[in-house]
């Protein structure tokens, strides 16, 4: 029972002193191990350690020049936080009477198979691949560290990227190798909810080249119109090891996943309970959850379990219809010569039919700006003091000073 969860990380598990292989390094974390911890059963058993960095990303790009100072420790925290509430049954149970879950179970779409997984959230919480977070080199609850940390640990999964083929002159993404590693294994599908629709939002364009995009994922009769709002979330699904992230139909998701249709509409109802929850914790400090991506796993019993990492990376968070995100530094880079080189590169190889595209731009990405360093920084820090409810990072600004901050950029 993950009641239990946060009752065993107080019996802290030890963390090997020696230095930790990086298995892989991404854009934003390392990813360190492999361990061997005790699960919530006590058992032994396989792990790794996400060790989050300063450094961000754009546009698929990776590691961007700048790092965005304590940003790595803001991601820990803010991941151990909503990972360690999410598997408590006691959480789902306070999140049921809330005005989000009455409105989640007023605008299903889905039937009673929504509302089974409601209650067996209540009783059971939901499973992650969260352990705990790693201080003074040991693995504990987050309640139990003193300061702010950078590493989590959580449960091994295998994730084995599609190889590339070529069919008729194309490259393809072939995802024999990936439904064929080893349990657990990750679901190579991001799922993205979506609450609102904002000016510019990507889906409007695949609804414009597909009138019945939203009907396919089973939204018929939804109309999408400017500033959309959705009690219910709209769910899609994204491919998540290839190059760029590209939209796929459920027939696409469920074959290139391998999964069983029960597990695929599993992992999407799940998600819609858990953007529901993040919608009302963002709710109580006055903050919008306008979408975000949920990344999952399956067990060899079949069992689908959240991984990856929960944050301001991985959802649009707004105060006063102003986002609380790197989407400020989106915006200074579109303006640069290195990101027209990549809009070009990145044309170029759809048409080529080409994976690869980080081959065609000739120059890195330009240096931040100090203040726009020190700007970038303070979303993360005062996200993180505000929804976690503890001060961890005594220079953060308030969450007013911020948003103030990015509208004056907004404005120069």
């Amino acid at each position: 029972m993950h009641d239990a969860r946060t009752e065993r990380l107080k019996d802290k598990m030890a963390a090997p002193r020696r230095t930790l292989d990086v298995l892989y390094r991404g854009s934003v974390k390392d990813l360190l191990g492999p361990v061997r911890v005790a699960d919530q059963d006590g058992q032994a058993q396989d792990a790794i350690f996400f060790q989050y960095s300063d450094a961000f990303s754009v546009f698929d790009w990776g590691r961007m020049p700048d790092g965005l100072p304590r940003k790595g420790e803001a991601l820990a925290v803010m991941a151990a936080h909503f990972f360690e509430a999410l598997g408590r049954a006691e959480t789902w149970r306070e999140f049921s009477k809330t005005p989000q879950a009455l409105g989640l179970r007023k605008a299903n779409r889905f039937g009673s198979a929504f509302n089974e997984w409601g209650e067996k959230l209540q009783r059971d919480g939901l499973r992650t691949h969260y352990l705990g977070v790693v201080a003074r080199e040991e693995v504990c609850g987050l309640a139990e560290a003193r300061d702010a940390v950078s590493r989590i640990a959580v449960r091994q999964v295998s994730a084995v990227r599609p190889e590339i083929r070529t069919v008729l002159g194309r490259q393809v993404p072939d995802y024999t190798q990936t439904r064929a590693s080893p349990a657990p294994r990750l679901v190579p599908l991001e799922v993205v909810f979506r609450f609102a629709a904002p000016e510019g939002s990507s889906l409007y364009e695949r609804v414009g080249r597909d009138p019945d995009y939203l009907a396919s994922l089973g939204y018929p009769g939804v109309e999408l119109t400017p500033a959309a709002r959705f009690e219910f979330p709209i769910l899609e699904l994204f491919t998540k090891l290839e190059s760029s992230d590209r939209p796929v139909t459920l027939t696409e998701g469920l074959a290139l996943a391998g999964l069983e249709a029960s597990q695929l509409e599993a992992v999407l109802l799940k998600t819609a309970w858990v953007a529901g929850y993040l919608k009302a914790a963002m709710s109580r400090h006055g903050l919008e959850l306008a979408d975000g991506k949920l990344e999952w796993a399956v067990d060899a019993d079949g069992e689908i379990f959240l991984v990856d990492a929960i944050g301001p990376d991985e959802l649009r968070i707004l105060r006063d219809g102003q986002q609380l995100s790197k989407e400020f530094l989106r915006t200074h880079y579109r303006s640069t010569d290195w990101y027209s080189q990549v809009k070009q590169a990145k044309s170029a190889a759809e048409k080529a039919g080409i994976a690869e595209w980080k081959k065609g731009v000739s120059i890195p990405p330009p240096a931040l700006d100090p203040d726009l360093r020190e700007l970038g920084s303070q979303v993360y820090l005062a996200l993180a003091n505000a929804l976690c409810g503890r001060s961890w990072f005594a220079e953060a600004w308030t969450l007013e000073k911020v948003v103030q901050e990015l509208k004056k950029v907004e404005r120069s």
